[in-house]
Parts: structure tokens; C-alpha cells; sequence
């Protein structure tokens, strides 16, 4: 009898074991084997029969398959899917086939991944594995909570792995529970059933013992053995907590059996990494989690029947046992069987059990109530160190947090923003965004470590967003990574880069640390220069140019070591300069061979100090014999003296940090003489030679007590204009020998005494003679003159001649002349002179309340009323006024009244800035008639004459930079005719809608240059248009690169394929070419601005400058954003071209225009101006709307010289133009702006 007929005479539905597969009717079972158990995924191997030798399997991999066991209650299924399919033999009457069927965990095995989970426990971490697998079928069954865990990582580890290794670390099993549907299509029904030690297992049935296999139709339990083994009873376990500093332990401990003999603990201590566990609860959970594990080898069951219900991690009952019932949990069971085919296939085969079929199985087992923990499974390590990037807050450049931690991004995470050239296809769909944000939501937290660390003290060095770091793992763990450094590559080069491909004129002698700020700009430097004989060590802070340089210095520019400059050291700043010192502070050149002495030792200038003060005490001696003011400074002098002489206070009186007071003196360590320091915070200044001290400026000396000045030899003050000196009481000048002398070369000596006596006393001759002209005595009562006894006095109309000798006239005649009357006019003392035009200015900040308290901000000084004001220069000279008491303070006034009468007057002030408007001029300040006013509506004004007077603009006071924003809101408007009716169209108006715009830049003002400053920051984002030629990149033949094709805003050809890239690198040279480009355009007018209402009109100097500039960056704060291409044929506000160009169609090429003032007109728009062409029913701007709110298209220009379409201006058509015109009211912002800070109308002149 052949197979075919003997399969087709029986068929399945005879046989107690039956498969359904995808090829329904095909196979017949054999045999099978199979396993399954707790925390596995079971595996069954299944022989088939079929009458079709050459059977196309392709259609079994991955199909559902259901195989069946008939048990007296009916059948039991096993439902999985087919993973192996293979043919195993045939004879030619029969072919045998083998299929392996396995659970859809076998699925996961197949896929390996590299990711990071964030803040889940095990719970979610399985769900978003098993999300991405439509088969998986899954249930939860937990008492216990879970921890979430910070970050757990798989790396290259397959999803089966993985999911099992954080299922052994939770202390969860599974089981897998089988679907008993018995429908024809199979449907691989089974789920996956998780639960932790706690969890109550579901009952299984009872199964009956009997040491024969007596036929039972459920099959009976034929073996049972209770096998017991020695294990470890204690398991403790610790973890270091570094954000606490605190160590975390657990520990489990099984107490002994009460019949066991005693034995040593069998601890294992496991020592976990650091950061392992968050709390004490979850290191104790762990212990007993891992002691359960141990113990469940302690006691086990086998065993081996032919019972048919057997299943695993369900509590059964076995019956008939020699010491009774006996409840147990399989832990796992392998299971054999063979078809019952029938007598014939038997014969045909050979085989005698084929003919009534075989089912065996073996099973190991544990009691009820055994906790079941699966074993622990290793953690798979990371070998060496990997690279990552800081990632942080979009345009920010820090994402560090207080413990020092920074975020970083691995290229080969995958998600919606790799690193360059990574993956944006997760291959999930549980998770599609991935975990590569790209930014501030990344969660790999990860610690910095540094050279040095410790409580308050160590390295602080956090890289910045973008860096590339070096990352290792603790214990080559994946969920431990730890910064470990800091390297360069690609785009990042080193601050002080040297050597091969280096443009840098050295081989690598610099050394050293250089920052940014967090705008991407120059911070601070610290560079060691070890080249050979010119050791050099420099601090550098960009902010004032700051530095502190030492050893060789010269000038670097960069990574170039620049022209020599001295040696020594040098501290240099653009900003102010502080040296501070709480006990004071000695600045000394006198150099100490081999730094042999102490900080404060200033032995030779104590000695010329001491001598100093000698020569004074002498002068003071003499002085005051003479009647003369003496030096009463001089005790001053001898304290100061004591107390910077170590003989004296200067010196340390006891020790100090445990240092002696004293120096070493021979071979003993203290002793000696004292060691110096000043006993009082002085600042002394001194050198072997010369100390100079000057400047082009004025220099300021005060002393609340004493100015005292000693010179052993000479003493001189020179002037290039006047010595004045001033002085609160008296003013004594005195001579030992030698005389004094008061010469004019030319003009008047004066001595005057205003409120007393003036005397001119000698012992000996005194002598008044007038070379050329005369000596005039002049007296408002009488004039005295005796000698002795001799006295002639005029007073009145009389002269009055007393003498007790002879009283002789000799003269060759004598005439006497009648009596007449003449009055005698008496010069007046001098005073100071009157005010200038710049008072015009100052009296209108004054008055203005934008521009209050201005005057004294800008440096001006101007009185209260009744006051005075002061202001003038005199060949450059400086007028010093020393020891004057403040206002108020004595009875000399600050001002003479004549002065102050006049200076105290009302000057004009001028009409604060309006829209609509013309203030009349006010009065002229004794100028005979004022110039006109000149007007904006006048168009272009002229040119006026030079200034005549010193500028006065500095009177207005420096305005900090500030974001201005420029703002038009969307209106709209209909269209007019020339009689200011509406023009209709189909009996409806025309609607022109006024565009909306809204740009901003900062805006300052410097009096220092007198320049209104308006600045663009400008993000420059790199790209390119590459041309996508048949799927691929087209590379230009001439160039061996991609093609690139320019910008155009109206669109490309509908049949062009392109592909918009970043271009790599930074901005190098295109910044300042770019710049410079920009600059030049928007500064073509050279315009400024002057008050309108200044009675000096044309003449006024109170100029201020307009300027306009852009900073282009690529990081860091800015105002714009705009994608830079190579090339351009229409740019827009968003996207410009390096050069704009046209298509050439005789050349075949792209040919850069002969004018390149597209950017600047682009940039225009930045600064808030609009363009300058419209058609009718288009987009307007608010500014060309007429005073009546209206717009007429039919008119050539509008009110004010704004004109809506004009070939000569950069906003309109002239931008194709040579040198396109910047209209005069493009700079109306700017001067808006200005008028509101100041309070004070001013006028836009070119």
C-alpha cells in the first residue's frame, strides 16, 4: 500500500495531533518536539508529511501556524509562526518537511538597534519595544512598583536581548498562554504574560501518579523526583548616589531550615555602579529580587508522563503520590510526539508507534509559593570612548545644569534632527520622532568630569552647545556615559592651531585656553608661548581690549605670532583701570638682584624720605623766622615717614599664618631684621631715576589736608599758557637767598588786594621804574608818599607837602595854570567772559523733558536759577581752580555778580518735535538777524557754510543702544482720482491693501563721535541649490563639484529638480567683503542732522552723523535671518545671493550683473524701508499714503517727496542702477527716533 493512499484514506480529522498552516490541507504530522518555559519563548519542532515533492515554502516564513493535541476534553493548541521551513527528505511515494514554530518573540531577535530610553520604567520601555511588532500580544500581571529609570540604553543589541536583560534586572517573568480557538485559520493566538514574584499564578488542573502508563486519555505523571541543592542565603548589594553623596545598600537573607545543619553565611555581595538606585527601597528590593533568584535552585521537581495539560507557570496538583498531593509550578517542559498514522504508514516507515501515535513529556518544577525571579543576565559592554555633541535650547549656546551636566547627542541616534548626515527614519512606529531632537529635549543627561573636583573647589569647564565631546561609560555601562573631554574636527579648529595645513607662522609654541562669549563673539584668553628665547605668558579679555602680558611680548594677531614689542610685562586696557589694596600699595623700579627681599621693602627711598624731611624742617625754621607762612605739612610727612620705616610701625609685630615677624638671618629661620609693611594703607611711588607723569589732557591732584612737595634741588612749574592758583586763606611765598622775581614778557603784572591792605616792604631800596612809558599811582581818597619825616599827600583837589627841612621846585620855569575838574576812571577787576551759541543747545535739553538733566550728563556745567554757567577754552589751555570752597561755604563768591547776572538769563528754547506743526523761530541771542529755518519739505537742502564756533553737539549726552522696532499695521485703502473721489470699477471701489511690515535694530547714540548709530544683526544661514539630475546630484563637468543653481524668488523651471543644502564652513572672508558691500550702500547719502529751531541756522555745528550698519553672524542674537546662496537671479527679504547674476544664453551660462545692489536694497528693508513700485489694486505702505489717508496712483509723487515709483532710488527701480540714490526720507526713522530722546525738533541735512 503506498503513502498517498494510505494519507488519503485517513485524512486529519482521525489523527490526535493536526497542524494549520498557510497551505491549508498539505501537511500531516509526524512527530514533533518542542520546548517552552517561564521567561523563554517557546520552540517547537515539527516533522510533516505530504504528497507534493517540491512544495514552494516561501509562503509559510512568517504565517500562522496552530498545532494540535487531542486530550479527552478535546484538543490543546499551541499557536506561534513559522520561522524555519525546510525540506528534509523524500523516497519519491512520500517527501518529509520540517517546520519550526516559535512565539513572536522569536520576532525579536531578528532586529538589533541602537537607542536611548528616557525617564520609563521597564513597563514602558517593553510597551514602545513591542509597539513596533503588530503580533504582539501582551498582558501585565504586578503587585510590586516599578522604578523609572533615568536613561537606559540599547546598543547593538538585538530587541529580544534587551527587553529580556530589563526584565531580569525588574525581577519579572512570563509565561505564554495559548489561544484554544479550534477555527480552520490559523491565527498565532498567544500572548506573553509578565508578572513579578508576588503575582498569584492561575490554577492548571490535578494529574494523576502511576508508575505504569495505564492509558489514561489525559495521560498520567509517570516519574516525580524532589531534588534539593545547596545556594548562597544572603545577597547585599550597594550603589553610590552621587547627587546626594551618599551610598545606597540593600540587603536579603534567607533563614535557615529549622532541620539544617549549621553552616557559614553564603553571601553575594554585589557592588552595583554608581547611580544604580534612587532610593534604599529600590537597592532592598533588589537584593531580595536577586536572593529569590538563588533560592529558586534550592528546592526543584522532575519529572516525566504522558499528561497532555501540562503547561507551563500554572500551579498544578499531582494525585496518587506516595506522601500525598503535591502542588508544583513547571518551570519548563519539553514535550515529544508521534502521529497516529495508522497500521499501514507504520509498516511503510517501519515504525510500530506510528501506528497508535506517542506523547511524551519532561518537565522541571518548583513547590507552590516559590517565589519565581528569573536569573541575572549580563549587561552587554561598551568597549573604549565614543564622540557626541552638546545639544541644547535652540540659538542658545549652554545647556549645562547646576551639578554640571551637560545634553548630548550620539551620531548614531536617529529622529527628526540628527547630527549631520544622520537618520531621519526610525524603522518604528511605536516611536517615528525617534531620540534625536537636536536640541534641549534630548534626554542624555550626562556628568562632565574634570581634572579636578571636589566640594566648592576644582576645574569648572562646561562645553558649549555644538562642541564635540568625548564620552566614556562607567563600567562600560550604556546607561552610565560621563564627558570625559573635549576634541576638535571638521569645522571646529583649535584656538592656537599649528603645524601641517595650519596658515600660522610657528610649529606649535603656543599654548593655552581661549573662550567665547555666548554670542559666539571673543571672550578671554590665556596663552603660554614656549618658543625658544621668547618665553612669553599673556591674559586677554576682548571686552576693553584688556590684557596682561608677560616675559616677551609681542603683537598676536590669531594663531600669528606678530612683530616684537619689548620685554617685561604690560598691562594694557581701553576701559578703566583699578589697582586696589586694603593695607596699601608700593609701585616700585628698583630692581633686587636674585628677588632678595620682602614684599614691602623700600629701603633706599625710607633714607631719602628721612632726608627730605630734614631739608623741610630747615626751610619751615627758616620760613617762619622770616615771618613767612611755614610748612606745617611737615608733620604729616615725619607720620608718614614712621610709618613706612621697619625701624619704626613698619613692620609686622607679631607672625603671621605662622610665618615669623622677623627674616631669616644666617643658618637660623627668624631673628633677623624685621619684615616691612606699611602700617598704614598708603600708596607709595618710587624709583631709582625718573617718574614722569603726563598727559595731553588735564591732570587732577587733591588732598583733603595737605599738598606737600620737597626737592633737594630745584623745583620747577612751566605753562604753555597760564599758572593760576587759587587759595582759600593765605598765599605765602618765600626765599632763603636768591630773591624773588615776577616778570611779564608781555602784558600786564597785576597785584591786587581786594578787601585789604596791600604792602611792598624792604630793608633795603625799593624800586619802581617804567623803561618807556610811565608809572601811574592811582587811589579813589588819597595818595600818600613819606620818607622819614618828609610827607606828600594828594587827596581831594589838594597836594599837601610836609617837611621840616627845605622844600626846593627846581626847574627852568614854573608855570602855574588855573584850576580846572577831571574825573579819574578806575579799570574794573576782570570777570569772566559771557556765554557762546552753544548755550542755544543746552538751554534746550534743559528745557525739554526727554532731554532733562542732559547738561549734566554731557559735561556741561550750568547753574539753578540765579546761578552761573561756565564754559570757553583758551588755546588749549586748562584754567584750573584749587581749595575753592563749595557754594555756600564762606564769603567768596563762586561768581562774579556781573557774571552772574547775565549768565542767569532765559536763553530760547526750542519747540519740541511734532507731526504737523512749524514752530516759529525764537530769538537770535543779540545776533542781528537770525538765519532762516530751513525745511524738510524743500527737498534736498544745501550744503551750508563751515562752522565758525566750536560744535556743540556734545552737549547732548550719550543715548545707550536699544532694540527699536519700526512698525506699519495692515490697512486698508481705496483708490482716488486727481479730485479726490473715489475710482470706481464695475460700481465698486479699488481696494489697494497697505502691506503690514515690522522690522527692529538697535539704535544708539555716542556723543564722542556725535553719531546716531543704527545696527542689523544679521543670522547668515549657508546654502546651495544643487541640480537633481536622474535621481543623483549633477556634477558640473568643468568643476568636478555639484552644479549650482541660483536663487530665484519667482520659482524655478517647472521641470528643474533641486535640492537645497547647507554649505559647511563659517563666514570667513564673505563677512567683511559683505559688510563692507552693505555698508557702503545704505551710507551713500553721508547724512546728518541739526537743530531745526538753532537761531544759528546753516552756520549751527551742532552736527550729529547718521550711520547705518550690519553685523552678520551665524550664531547668537540677531535681528534677521537670512539663507545665503552662491548665486542669485531674484533675491528676496529671506533668501540673497553672494553675487546676483542672469542666465547668458550666447555663453551658456550664468554672468554676475554689472550692478550688485540687490542686498543692500534687501537690507533697506531691514531698516523699515519699503519699495518704492506698486501697480494698481497691489500691496502699498503706510508711508506713501497722502495727508488725506488716501492713495492716488495717478500722481507722480506724493506729499513730502515720497515717491511711488522713481528710477533713481535704491528702494525702487534705481537698485539696477550704477550708484542708486538713498533719498533723504529714508533717514525720517532715525531722526523720529532721535527727536523723541532728546525732546528736540532736528533736521536731516546731506
Amino acid at each position: 500500500m503506498d503513502l498517498v493512499a494510505a494519507l488519503t484514506g485517513y485524512g486529519q480529522a482521525t489523527r490526535h495531533i493536526q497542524i494549520d498552516t498557510a497551505m491549508p490541507g498539505a501537511f500531516v504530522v509526524e512527530r514533533f518536539h518542542g520546548r517552552e518555559g517561564i521567561s523563554e519563548s517557546f520552540r517547537f519542532e515539527i516533522d510533516v508529511l505530504s504528497s507534493e515533492p517540491f512544495l514552494d515554502l516561501a509562503p509559510l516564513i512568517g504565517s500562522a501556524v496552530r498545532l494540535r493535541l487531542a486530550t479527552a476534553a478535546g484538543e490543546r493548541c499551541w499557536n506561534g509562526y513559522v520561522t524555519h521551513a525546510a525540506y528534509a527528505e523524500s523516497d519519491g511515494e512520500f517527501t518529509r518537511y520540517r517546520l519550526t514554530m516559535e512565539s513572536w518573540l522569536a520576532l525579536l531577535q531578528l532586529r538589533r538597534n541602537c537607542l536611548y530610553f528616557v525617564d520609563l520604567d521597564v513597563e514602558g520601555i517593553c510597551e514602545q519595544v513591542f509597539g513596533d511588532y503588530p503580533e504582539a500580544h501582551r498582558r501585565y500581571e504586578r503587585v510590586e512598583p516599578l522604578r523609572a529609570f533615568r536613561l537606559r540604553g540599547q546598543y547593538r543589541e538585538t530587541d529580544l536581548d534587551f527587553v529580556l536583560r530589563q526584565l531580569s534586572e525588574a525581577g519579572l517573568s512570563f509565561r505564554v498562554e495559548h489561544g484554544q480557538d479550534t477555527g480552520n485559520a490559523p491565527s498565532g493566538d498567544h500572548t506573553v504574560v509578565v508578572f513579578d514574584r508576588h503575582a498569584r499564578l492561575p490554577d492548571g488542573g490535578a494529574i494523576a501518579f502511576n508508575a505504569q502508563d495505564v492509558g489514561d486519555p489525559d495521560g498520567v505523571m509517570t516519574q516525580f523526583s524532589d531534588r534539593r541543592q545547596l545556594v548562597p542565603d544572603r545577597v547585599v548589594t550597594t550603589s553610590w548616589k552621587a547627587s546626594e553623596l551618599v551610598a545606597l545598600a540593600g540587603q536579603a537573607q534567607q533563614p535557615a531550615d529549622a532541620d539544617a545543619p549549621l553552616l557559614p553565611v553564603r553571601e553575594v555581595y554585589d557592588g552595583q555602579r554608581a547611580g544604580r538606585f534612587d532610593t534604599s527601597g529600590d537597592a532592598q528590593r533588589y537584593a531580595e529580587q536577586r536572593l529569590d533568584a538563588l533560592q529558586l535552585a534550592k528546592r526543584v521537581y522532575r519529572g516525566g508522563g504522558s499528561s497532555r495539560t501540562l503547561e507551563v507557570g500554572r500551579v498544578h496538583t499531582l494525585n496518587d503520590y506516595l506522601s500525598g498531593p503535591v502542588r508544583f509550578v513547571p518551570l519548563s517542559i519539553e514535550h515529544e510526539a508521534v502521529n497516529n498514522l495508522g497500521a499501514q504508514i507504520g509498516q511503510l516507515f517501519g515504525r510500530g508507534e506510528l501506528e497508535k501515535g506517542l506523547y511524551r513529556n519532561r518537565f522541571i518544577a518548583v513547590p507552590e509559593g516559590t517565589p519565581i525571579v528569573p536569573p541575572h543576565r549580563d549587561r552587554p559592554t561598551v568597549h573604549g570612548v565614543q564622540t557626541a555633541i552638546v545639544v541644547g535650547e535652540p540659538g542658545g549656546r549652554v545647556s549645562s545644569t547646576r551639578d554640571h551636566q551637560v545634553r548630548i547627542q550620539f551620531p548614531w541616534m536617529r529622529g527628526v534632527a540628527p547630527l549631520p548626515g544622520g537618520l531621519t527614519d526610525t524603522a518604528s512606529r511605536s516611536n517615528p520622532a525617534g531620540h534625536a531632537p537636536g536640541d534641549h529635549r534630548s534626554g542624555i543627561l550626562v556628568r562632565v568630569a574634570e581634572q579636578a573636583a571636589g566640594p566648592n573647589f576644582g576645574h569648572a569647564f562646561a562645553p558649549r552647545v555644538g562642541a564635540e565631546v568625548v564620552v566614556g561609560f562607567e563600567s562600560g555601562n550604556i546607561d552610565a556615559p560621563v564627558v570625559l573631554g573635549q576634541v576638535y574636527g571638521g569645522r571646529v579648529r583649535p584656538p592656537f592651531s599649528a603645524g601641517e595645513g595650519s596658515d600660522a607662522n610657528h610649529s606649535g609654541s603656543l599654548t593655552g585656553l581661549q573662550t567665547q562669549t555666548l554670542d559666539g563673539q571673543p571672550g578671554s584668553r590665556w596663552v603660554m608661548d614656549d618658543a625658544a628665547g621668547q618665553l612669553r605668558h599673556e591674559l586677554n579679555n576682548s571686552t576693553a581690549g584688556t590684557r596682561l602680558a608677560q616675559g616677551y611680548l609681542i603683537d598676536q594677531q590669531g594663531t600669528m605670532r606678530g612683530a616684537y614689542r619689548g620685554e617685561g610685562f604690560e598691562l594694557a586696557t581701553q576701559g578703566w583701570g583699578v589697582v586696589r589694596a586694603g593695607a596699601g600699595v608700593l609701585v616700585s623700579s628698583t630692581a633686587r638682584q636674585f628677588g632678595a627681599s620682602t614684599q614691602m621693602d623700600v629701603a633706599e627711598r625710607v633714607e631719602q624720605l628721612k632726608d627730605a624731611e630734614k631739608t623741610a624742617q630747615e626751610l619751615d625754621r627758616a620760613a617762619t623766622g622770616a615771618l613767612a607762612v611755614g610748612l606745617s605739612a611737615n608733620a604729616a610727612l615725619t607720620d608718614f615717614l614712621k610709618a613706612i620705616d621697619p625701624a619704626q610701625d613698619g613692620k609686622y609685630a607679631r607672625s603671621v599664618g605662622g610665618q615669623s615677624a622677623t627674616k631669616p638671618s644666617g643658618t637660623q629661620r627668624d631673628g633677623g631684621d624685621p619684615v616691612e609693611r606699611f602700617a598704614t594703607p598708603a600708596v607709595l611711588m618710587e624709583s631709582p631715576e625718573n617718574i614722569v607723569v603726563t598727559t595731553p589732557d588735564s591732570a587732577v591732584s587733591y588732598a583733603a589736608q595737605h599738598v606737600h612737595v620737597t626737592s633737594q634741588g630745584d623745583a620747577h612749574v612751566g605753562a604753555g599758557a597760564t599758572v593760576a592758583a587759587a587759595t582759600g586763606d593765605a598765599a605765602s611765598l618765600y626765599s632763603v637767598a636768591g630773591g624773588l622775581k615776577a616778570i611779564a614778557g608781555e602784558g600786564p603784572v597785576s597785584v591786587e588786594a581786594h578787601a585789604s591792605t596791600m604792602e611792598i616792604l624792604a630793608d633795603q631800596t625799593v624800586r619802581v621804574t617804567s623803561t618807556d612809558e610811565r608809572v601811574d599811582v592811582l587811589a579813589q581818597d588819597a595818595i600818600v608818599l613819606q620818607q622819614g619825616p618828609n610827607r606828600i599827600t594828594l587827596k581831594g583837589g589838594d597836594i599837601i607837602v610836609e617837611t621840616p627841612g627845605q622844600f626846593a621846585v627846581k626847574s627852568g620855569g614854573h608855570p602855574f595854570p588855573g584850576p580846572r575838574a577831571a574825573s579819574v576812571k578806575l579799570p574794573a577787576l576782570p570777570v569772566l567772559p559771557q556765554g557762546d551759541p552753544c548755550d542755544f543747545l543746552v538751554q534746550a535739553l534743559a528745557a525739554s523733558p526727554a532731554g532733562r538733566g542732559a547738561v549734566a550728563a554731557g559735561g556741561s556745567a550750568a547753574g539753578a536759577a540765579g546761578g552761573a554757567a561756565w564754559s570757553g577754552a583758551a588755546s588749549g589751555a586748562t584754567a584750573l581752580m584749587a581749595d575753592m570752597p563749595a557754594p555756600g561755604a564762606g564769603s567768596l563768591p563762586l561768581v562774579p555778580q556781573a557774571l552772574a547776572d547775565e549768565s542767569s538769563r532765559s536763553m530760547p528754547a526750542p519747540v519740541p518735535a511734532s507731526s504737523g506743526q512749524n514752530a516759529a523761530p525764537g530769538p537770535s541771542l543779540g545776533y542781528s538777524t537770525p538765519p532762516p529755518v530751513s525745511s524738510e519739505l524743500e527737498g534736498m537742502p544745501k550744503k551750508g557754510p563751515a562752522a565758525q564756533s566750536g560744535p556743540c553737539n556734545l552737549h547732548v549726552p550719550a543715548i545707550p543702544t536699544e532694540l527699536h522696532t519700526v512698525d506699519a499695521g495692515c490697512v486698508s485703502y481705496f483708490q482716488t482720482g486727481e479730485d479726490g473721489k473715489a475710482v470706481l470699477k464695475d460700481k465698486k471701489r479699488i481696494w489697494l491693501n497697505m502691506s503690514g511690515t515690522e522690522d527692529s535694530y538697535d539704535i544708539g547714540y555716542a556723543p564722542a563721535t556725535a553719531t546716531v548709530t543704527a545696527m542689523i544683526y544679521i543670522k547668515i544661514n549657508l546654502k546651495d541649490q544643487y541640480w537633481i539630475k536622474d535621481g543623483t546630484v549633477y556634477m558640473d563637468p568643468s568643476t568636478g563639484k555639484p552644479f549650482s543653481v541660483p536663487f530665484n524668488s519667482d520659482g524655478n523651471r517647472k521641470d528643474l529638480v533641486i535640492k537645497i543644502v547647507d554649505r559647511p564652513g563659517g563666514l570667513g572672508p564673505i563677512s567683511s567683503s559683505f559688510k563692507k558691500r552693505i555698508e557702503d550702500g545704505l551710507n551713500r547719502g553721508n547724512y546728518s542732522m541739526q537743530p531745526k529751531e538753532c537761531p544759528l541756522g546753516s552756520a549751527c555745528t551742532c552736527k550729529v552723523k547718521l550711520r547705518l550698519e550690519v553685523e552678520l553672524v551665524q550664531i547668537g542674537r540677531c535681528h534677521a535671518e537670512v539663507n545665503l546662496f552662491p548665486m542669485a537671479t531674484r533675491a528676496d527679504s529671506g533668501n540673497w545671493g553672494e553675487v546676483n547674476v542672469q542666465w547668458n544664453g550666447r555663453e551658456n551660462r550664468y554672468v554676475p550683473l554689472k550692478t550688485q545692489h540687490t542686498i543692500v536694497h534687501e537690507a533697506g528693508h531691514l531698516f523699515g524701508w519699503p519699495d518704492e513700485y506698486f501697480l494698481d489694486g497691489g500691496s502699498v505702505y503706510g508711508k506713501y499714503i497722502n495727508s488725506q489717508h488716501l492713495v492716488d496712483v495717478k500722481m507722480a509723487q506724493l506729499v513730502d517727496n515720497w515717491q511711488r515709483e522713481t528710477p533713481t532710488n535704491l528702494m525702487g527701480r534705481g537698485v539696477y542702477t550704477e550708484k542708486p540714490e538713498i533719498a533723504k526720507y529714508y533717514m525720517y526713522g532715525f531722526r523720529n527716533w532721535f527727536n523723541k530722546k532728546t525732546g528736540i525738533e532736528w533736521e536731516v541735512l546731506k
